[in-house]
């Protein structure tokens, strides 16, 4: 049986992986893709708010899972997932259930999808694709850490950079955050102790 998907099926369960996944340059890019293939603007809605649905149910699921272990008492809300669905819907609901990591939705959605003739390889190649576009999500988040860290680092290296040492004044480096360095006498060998600054050694 062929399990290929068109690329308008594609990109509409791109679309809610992008979605549930949280990631913004994916969602703009594959939301221009799939117009591109001629899906509809009523089409792509259905895809968005599917994976919505997903994304919502699991913040449900595990705000009980978390208020149990709690040991409060929190009702499970009902499922916005129910009604009448179609393939297309359950394998954007697939998608979306990778996307967040939720293996109580993914089950459902597989089953869900089964009984409207979902088949095994297309929820395969739905799952590499949702887990494909979950990396890039986690790569987002990765690029936005390392820039705060970049600056963090760059704050630091500023803060304990030794200031230049004026001929005329042999006592007066110090680093910009650190207090002065304990300078030796011009005809001193230099040690340990007085090649470091106040606290960043």
């Amino acid at each position: 049986m062929d399990s290929r998907l068109s690329q308008k099926e594609k990109e509409l369960v791109a679309v809610g992986a992008s979605v549930a996944a949280g990631c913004i340059p994916c969602t703009q890019y594959h939301v221009k893709e799939v117009k591109a293939a001629g899906t509809t603007t009523e089409e792509i809605s259905h895809a968005i708010d599917a994976a919505l649905c997903v994304k919502g149910s699991t913040r449900g699921i595990m705000e009980k899972v978390a208020y149990d272990a709690l040991g409060l008492s929190k009702e499970e809300q009902p499922s916005c997932c129910a009604g009448p669905t179609d393939r297309m819907k359950e394998l954007v609901s697939i998608a979306a259930a990778v996307a967040v990591n939720c293996p109580a939705n993914f089950h459902k959605h597989v089953a869900a999808g089964r009984t409207v003739g979902v088949r095994d390889g297309e929820i395969q190649l739905v799952v590499g694709l949702a887990k494909m576009i979950r990396g890039k999500a986690a790569e987002k988040v990765d690029e936005a850490a390392k820039t705060v860290f970049a600056s963090a680092s760059a704050q630091a290296a500023a803060c304990c950079e030794p200031r230049a040492q004026s001929s005329s004044q042999p006592q007066a480096a110090a680093s910009a955050c650190c207090g002065p360095t304990v300078s030796a006498p011009a005809n001193a060998q230099p040690t340990q102790a007085t090649s470091k600054s106040a606290c960043c050694g």
